[in-house]
Formats: C-alpha cells, sequence, structure tokens
C-alpha cells in the first residue's frame, strides 16, 4: 500500500469516525427538541424498545416515558430544556453523550406562578443496532436549582422544613414536582453527593467499555 493510499484511509475513516459522532450528538438533541415541542412520534424515534429513562420525576422504559411525557404536556406541564452543545465518546457501536442543560419547570405554589431553573448535565448512552444511533439509556446528574415568582413583586409561601427535607442539588425542582403530584427521586446523582456521581460516571465508562 502506497502512502497516499494509507492518507486517504485514515482521512476517510477519520471522516466516518466524525459522522458517527454528530448522529449521536444529533439523537440526543432531537430527543430534548422534540419533547419540549410536543412531537412524540420523532421522540419516540430516538429511543432504542428496551431503552431506560431515570431522570429527577420518572424512572421507566423510553417509550413509557414518551407517553408519561405527553400526558403531562397534554396537562399543562411544561418542562423545557436549554440544551449545550453535546459532547461524545464513541467506542465501535456504542457512545456516550453528554450535555450541560438548564431545565425550566412551570408550576403555582400556593396560588402563585413560579418558574424553576434547575442546572444539570443530561448523560446518554447511544447505540448503533442495524445501523442506526438510538439512546438505550438517558439519566443526568444534577447541580443546582433556583425558584422565582414569574410575576414581580408576588412571593410563593414555601414550608421551611419540607423543602429542607429535599437535597440541596434539586430542592426546588423536587418541591415543584411534588406540587404537580409527581414523586421526585432522591437517590440520583447530585454533587451534593460526590459519591453518587462518582459511581454514575463509572457505571457509564463500563458500559462504554463494553
Amino acid at each position: 500500500m502506497t502512502i497516499s493510499a494509507m492518507v486517504e484511509g485514515y482521512r476517510k475513516e477519520a471522516a466516518l469516525f466524525q459522522s458517527d459522532k454528530l448522529e449521536v450528538a444529533e439523537v440526543v438533541q432531537i430527543e430534548r427538541a422534540a419533547r419540549d415541542q410536543g412531537q412524540w412520534g420523532r421522540m419516540a424515534a430516538c429511543y432504542h424498545p428496551d431503552s431506560v429513562v431515570s431522570i429527577s420525576w420518572i424512572e421507566t422504559s423510553g417509550r413509557d416515558f414518551v407517553a408519561a411525557s405527553e400526558k403531562a404536556f397534554a396537562a399543562g406541564i411544561r418542562h423545557l430544556h436549554q440544551m449545550a452543545p453535546t459532547l461524545v465518546t464513541l467506542n465501535g457501536d456504542r457512545a456516550l453523550a453528554e450535555s450541560g442543560a438548564a431545565i425550566l419547570l412551570g408550576g403555582r405554589i400556593g396560588g402563585v406562578e413560579v418558574m424553576v431553573t434547575s442546572h444539570a448535565r443530561m448523560h446518554a448512552r447511544v447505540e448503533r443496532r442495524d445501523g442506526v444511533w438510538r439512546i438505550a439509556r438517558l439519566g443526568a446528574v444534577y447541580f443546582e436549582d433556583a425558584m422565582a415568582a414569574r410575576v414581580p413583586g408576588e412571593t410563593p409561601v414555601l414550608d421551611a422544613a419540607r423543602l429542607a427535607g429535599y437535597r440541596p442539588s434539586l430542592r426546588f425542582l423536587s418541591y415543584l414536582l411534588e406540587e404537580s403530584g409527581k414523586t421526585p427521586s432522591a437517590d440520583l446523582a447530585g454533587i451534593d453527593r460526590p459519591e453518587t456521581v462518582e459511581a454514575f460516571l463509572a457505571a457509564e465508562e463500563a458500559w462504554l467499555a463494553g
């Protein structure tokens, strides 16, 4: 094989590698955009049939997560996502994709309209099967959150004891989720418990390694 043929081979391999990374990043971004916009068929197409979703308010299959999201959307509950670029680590037909996100949740507390902003990092296991990249698992690491009244001058009255019972990395998120009838998870990865983040990331790396 000539040098020029070797170089061309490396170029083609690099192009395929970049193409795979772009496809992985796109499926992750499409899934969040579709959820925000109520495009349920488009969202469902991003998940493998045996996928798992484990986030603040639900742990279920990808298919059931889409159905639950559609039900919440129809009830007027909106969880919107401001997504940062997606970083992708490839290993053959497996990839880890992580994206910074600001999750916006609207709701009411004691008649006061509020908005919670939760800062997290979305982590997706993405797998290529039959030539198509789809999400095999979706989870998140939670950093911090904040709550504000939508109308200046109004103040939501919070139960201080109840608020203190939630974890610092997702306390306002948990409070608002419970107000809307959901049960917030207390076992998610969050920077207030570094060991949960270490275990979460170790599991992701182990999956990537196969």
